[in-house]
């Protein structure tokens, strides 16, 4: 971005707005010809005598040469937009309280970027004569912004003028995030986010952490050995349009202090993301706080405490069902067990039972044996649980899936 407001319209200084950017390296396109074709000889001689030709390097694609940009070019969230203002005096008078006032206009406020706070930088001006300053902002919002730059002095005959110059820019999203919960059968909570790269350049990603709020602990799942992730292999660059997915497993602090507000939901924290692109220059985002839809609490959990992954046919095996009562009432629990038609597995033993009492907030593990007749993948069940001290009814169609084999001859 580049503007220059001179001395026309009875103004004595002019204003010139510049972006400050990285340059980018001149790309080198490699002749797609051999020596022995012909005019190759001349076109390879104009070829070393292109200031974008490296030195012995003819059909590299990159030059050694820097250039500075040529637009304003492209400004994502979460960069610092720097800025370089210079205000001149290109007329035959001397001003003087020469006043440069800067301010960044986004949808939602009006942000002050001037390091002179309204002061005049100067006493007086003479002809010939420029004040500068560099503005830094880190870029916080979307859309369409506006860079309003204000020039005021007192001229000769102490009358005061003033001028503005206004810069409209797009702030565009480096990065698309999408999270998702998850909640197990065990009461464990997993947060997915799926962060897209949508730049035209590659991204070095630094950091993609969970910060939790104050009700959880996180646990990274990220995180294979020491300091490596599971992006390591690729570098950590991210391409253009690259999706990559990071796991967090989280943790209540403790079973009461997961509290939902009135629309039930939970804050589990802000996702924060840092990079650097091109020549270095360095990003970040940080997500609002992520809500969470607290479900309610089933009043009897059921989960497989331990049961074989593989087991072969006619090889009895043995299932530890855990019943977890989440109440604050003592349950009392009769369990009655009926296999699933077509199935390859049979209960074994007594198929009803009396489990007894289960105190508030604790669990109870029942054994059960299981003989598998036919080889495959079978569901495990049917299960039905009653709590007989109020006779409410709880069946589960299926608790999991065992895979049966041929034994070894």
């Amino acid at each position: 971005m580049e503007a220059n407001t001179t001395g026309s319209g009875g103004y004595a200084l002019s204003l010139r707005v510049m972006r400050l950017a990285k340059p980018t390296i001149v790309p080198n396109w490699p002749l797609q010809v051999e020596e022995e074709d012909y005019g190759a000889e001349q076109l390879f001689g104009h070829r070393r005598k292109d200031i974008a030709t490296t030195e012995g390097l003819h059909n590299f694609p990159f030059s050694d040469v820097l250039t500075v940009p040529q637009n304003f070019g492209s400004i994502y969230l979460g960069e610092t937009f720097s800025s370089f203002i210079n205000v001149q005096n290109e007329s035959s008078q001397t001003v003087r309280d020469v006043v440069l006032k800067t301010d960044l206009q986004t949808s939602s406020q009006r942000v002050p970027l001037s390091n002179s706070n309204g002061q005049a930088m100067v006493s007086k001006l003479v002809p010939g004569e420029n004040i500068s300053e560099v503005i830094h902002h880190e870029i916080k919002e979307l859309g369409s912004q506006l860079l309003v730059c204000s020039v005021s002095y007192i001229n000769t005959s102490g009358e005061k003028q003033m001028f503005r110059k206004y810069f409209r820019f797009l702030v565009l999203k480096p990065l698309d995030v999408k999270t998702k919960f998850f909640t197990t059968e065990k009461e464990e909570i997993f947060l997915e986010a799926q962060i897209t790269n949508t730049t035209p350049h590659s991204l070095y990603m630094q950091k993609v952490v969970l910060a939790p709020s104050p009700l959880y602990r996180v646990t990274d799942l990220n995180i294979t050995s020491g300091d490596n992730t599971v992006f390591s292999e690729s570098c950590d660059y991210m391409n253009p349009d690259d999706v990559w997915q990071y796991l967090y497993k989280l943790t209540p602090k403790s079973a009461t202090t997961e509290k939902a507000n009135s629309k039930g939901v939970s804050s589990v924290g802000k996702l924060d993301i840092m990079w650097l692109s091109n020549f270095g220059e360095k990003g970040r985002l940080q997500s609002s706080q992520l809500q969470r839809l607290i479900q309610p609490s089933k009043e009897l959990i059921t989960t497989i405490h331990s049961m074989p992954h593989f087991i072969s046919t006619n090889e009895q095996f043995l299932i530890v069902l855990r019943l977890r009562n989440t109440t604050d009432k003592k349950y009392n629990l009769h369990l009655s067990l009926r296999g699933i038609p077509k199935s390859g597995l049979v209960w074994i033993g007594n198929i009803k039972r009396l489990i007894g009492e289960v105190p508030p907030n604790s669990y109870v593990d029942v054994n059960l044996d299981v003989l598998p007749m036919k080889s495959g993948v079978w569901d495990v069940g049917e299960i039905t649980i009653e709590n007989l001290l109020n006779n409410k009814i709880f069946t589960y169609k299926t608790i999991g899936q065992i895979l049966v084999g041929v034994p070894e001859s």
